[in-house]
């Protein structure tokens, strides 16, 4: 019974004054946070009913804003305690329809729904760190592939937190007790993202689906931007975070994506997309392989490897899978150029004599 002292639960004059407020159980739910189950329960008790229906009239705008909120007459109907039939006759008398209410309210909106940050220019395309379990000799090439070719945006497309102890497989082998505490994994990714910080001046994220563990954990109930607050960046101007977790867009021309959902023993990923986007060359993270190659009309696809270390990612240990072998590699874009770095198709002596401890 939220929202109500458990003292007015059983209190007949407080059952009275909500019998005289509110037309409906729905109604009077919302207006005061108590469940349906519980209103319509003691309105029986003390033989309430709430106001008739026919003394009160709502308004057009009312009723629009009622199903604009509600998503639909009916429930919309349920809300206000009126007969859905009541509103169809009050739409069709205005002139009005379900149908352009939803299209008014879809152009209201659409401008709050365009692509919050996009990127312009040379940057490097990195993804799946899966902090606690990244690889420092990689995050060493990431800063010093950015230092020589004179890079200075970072794109993290993903998964650069794995939330080790919010693991469904964890949960599943009863193993959470191995798993890596919050607090620690947090401590490495700050620690991670001060190295990058001395190369890359602008540092953009995406989320991905290990960034959704979190979400999920608390039910969506904070902005993903203010999730940067938990490595002490969440003013920092430094960074850039899309609230639309998957993709991200590169010179108006680019799409990087972190797909939700991606098939796991197939080549034709990135190929998929290109065609769902044709008007884009495409990047695709998510899968930790790498793939390289171009669409019929010319465009660059590439699928792009992960960023963490084998030998120390359980998951990769513990559980036999029909799986490719997890690839690193990241991703460059310079002078109009996209291409794959991985450990078999660059020379890395120069760039690992070079190496700093992170």
């Amino acid at each position: 019974m939220a929202g109500m002292k458990y003292s007015e639960s059983g209190n007949k004059d407080f059952w009275v004054s909500i019998s005289k407020k509110y037309y409906s159980q729905s109604e009077a739910s919302i207006a005061l946070n108590i469940d349906r189950a519980t209103i319509k329960k003691y309105m029986t008790v003390y033989n309430l009913s709430f106001l008739p229906k026919k003394e009160r009239e709502f308004s057009i705008e009312e009723i629009k804003e009622a199903i604009i909120t509600c998503g639909g007459i009916k429930t919309a109907a349920s809300f206000l305690g009126v007969e859905p039939m009541h509103i169809y006759n009050k739409l069709a008398r205005s002139g009005s329809s379900l149908g352009g209410i939803m299209k008014d309210y879809q152009q209201r909106i659409a401008p709050e729904q365009k692509l919050q940050e996009t990127i312009s220019g040379d940057c490097v395309i990195t993804a799946d760190y899966h902090v606690p379990f990244v690889s420092l000799k990689w995050v060493n090439r990431i800063v010093k592939i950015g230092e020589k070719e004179g890079i200075k945006q970072l794109l993290i497309a993903g998964d650069f937190f794995d939330f080790d102890r919010l693991s469904f497989w964890a949960k599943v082998a009863n193993a959470e007790d191995m798993t890596v505490p919050l607090e620690d994994e947090l401590s490495l990714a700050s620690m991670v993202l001060e190295e990058l910080e001395g190369q890359y001046d602008k540092i953009y994220f995406v989320g991905g689906n290990h960034w959704s563990r979190l979400l999920k954990n608390i039910t969506f109930s904070v902005s993903s931007n203010r999730l940067l607050g938990l490595v002490n960046r969440a003013n920092d101007p430094r960074y850039r975070l899309n609230e639309y977790f998957h993709w991200i867009m590169i010179d108006d021309k680019i799409r990087v994506t972190h797909p939700g959902k991606a098939r796991k023993l197939d080549y034709t990923l990135a190929r998929d997309l290109s065609y769902i986007h044709p008007d884009y060359w495409i990047v695709v993270a998510h899968r930790h392989r790498v793939n390289e190659g171009f669409t019929p009309d010319g465009r660059p696809q590439l699928e792009i490897g992960w960023l963490g270390d084998t030998e120390r990612m359980r998951y990769v240990q513990h559980v036999d899978s029909t799986y490719y072998r997890w690839i690193n590699g990241f991703a460059v874009y310079s002078n109009g150029k996209l291409h794959n770095l991985t450990e078999h198709n660059y020379d890395w002596t120069e760039v690992d004599s070079k190496k700093e401890d992170v």
